[in-house]
């Protein structure tokens, strides 16, 4: 039973976050890095020309891949299937410090990022494709609020399963994971990036409503992916899992899209500002997720059990850095230093940086803390397809305590 327990800590740990990625080209010349980043060790890179950028994250990061058609064999439910770790892409530059040189001049009345420390640890985190839902994440390493809690943090672009791998090795040691089946991995989630889900079905403009999906396929990233999980959550609302057909389609948001404009799927799970992109192109938003208002943990910030337990310290400076990156964001007067942000994490312009801010705002000012909500994890339980999962206490596998330390909740 134990076993099965921690199977279902790994998958729900990974099943959080978000897959977002926008085609928009990244930034031609990108800023001065803090630190100079460094892949992980034992993994290729990605290469830049097997990558194409899209919605969700990072300057001059890793591209996700170039959407590719989708599978020909349709499953009524996109089950989670163990993939071996693969290649961890080449860690990107990132840095607080404008192109040129310049020092950004905060807008009037707006809170200052900290001021810049020595390093003195460095520590390894990573996110699983370029989202908005990330963007706290971001913030803490581009403005600086790492760098004051004494830790110089390499922030790559590698995906779940591969992150999984990695925690497990000790080679990363915090991950904001997404599409991966694990299984039997010792990894707790310590912080939330979204207890909604910040996507959103659409479809070809000639359907109007979830039911007219009947006898249809669907796109997500991969099986046992947040846009899986997502895709499921929003069928089951409305009695549609036997009737709606769940296909993997390319492995990122930018790829579903292009497999709906291929016509191989009648809609698909996009996130932000891939949502964006879709409207302008004339489909339709049948769902969306954080207007539904179901909580679905989207993503977490996760280590090892082991690490916890070994560098208690280093965690609670990074969650202690996370809490002041998650008030800066929700801080109005910060909006353009957090689109700024969010616009070169996914790679595109500020127009689509904004976007992005809007689906993320309502996250980060509706909860002073980035604590889980353990009902936001029940819910993924309850679309996971795992045995067992749907019964399972929710709060084995995620601890608030030290979020709470850094900032009590209330």
């Amino acid at each position: 039973m134990s076993q099965c327990l921690r199977w279902i800590a790994a998958l729900v740990v990974v099943l959080a976050t978000a897959c977002t990625a926008s085609t928009s080209a990244p930034p031609t010349q990108p800023p001065a890095a803090t630190s100079a980043p460094t892949a992980i060790p034992a993994a290729k890179p990605t290469s830049p020309s097997a990558t194409a950028a899209a919605a969700g994250a990072t300057a001059t990061p890793n591209i996700p891949p170039q959407p590719t058609a989708v599978p020909a064999v349709a499953t009524t439910a996109a089950k989670p299937a163990a993939t071996a770790a693969a290649a961890v892409p080449a860690t990107r530059e990132a840095a607080a410090t404008p192109p040129g040189g310049q020092t950004a001049v905060p807008a009037a009345g707006a809170t200052p990022p900290p001021a810049k420390l020595a390093a003195t640890i460095v520590v390894k985190g990573a996110y699983a494709q370029a989202s908005s839902v990330q963007g706290a994440l971001y913030i803490a390493r581009e403005k600086g609020f790492f760098s004051r809690h004494g830790l110089n943090v390499d922030l790559s672009q590698i995906g779940g399963t591969q992150q999984v791998a990695a925690l497990l090795s000790g080679e990363l040691q915090f991950g904001a994971v997404a599409n991966a089946d694990l299984r039997g991995a010792d990894l707790v989630m310590i912080a939330t990036c979204s207890d909604l889900p910040i996507f959103s079905l659409f479809a070809n403009k000639k359907y109007t409503a979830v039911p007219e999906l009947a006898g249809q396929s669907i796109g997500v990233t991969t099986a046992g992916s947040a846009t899986d999980a997502a895709a499921h959550l929003f069928l089951k609302q409305f009695d549609m899992l036997d009737k709606v057909k769940i296909l993997p389609a390319g492995g990122t948001v930018p790829a579903i899209l292009a497999a709906m404009d291929q016509g191989n799927i009648a809609g698909g799970i996009l996130s932000p500002p891939t949502t964006s992109r879709a409207e302008e192109a004339g489909y339709a938003e049948l769902v969306n997720g954080a207007k539904l208002g179901v909580p679905m943990n989207h993503s977490g910030i996760a280590v090892s059990r082991g690490y916890l337990k070994d560098h208690a310290d280093e965690v609670k400076s990074f969650l202690t850095a996370y809490q002041e990156a998650w008030t800066y964001a929700a801080d109005p007067a910060n909006k353009a230093g957090v689109i700024g942000v969010l616009a070169k994490y996914t790679q595109s312009d500020e127009r689509l940086g904004e976007i992005s801010y809007q689906a993320m705002i309502p996250i980060w000012t509706g909860n002073k803390t980035p604590r889980v909500n353990p009902q936001a994890v029940s819910n993924l339980l309850q679309v996971s397809g795992v045995p067992d999962a749907a019964t399972a206490n929710p709060e084995q596998f995620f601890d608030d305590s030290l979020i709470d330390s850094v900032a009590p909740p209330g």
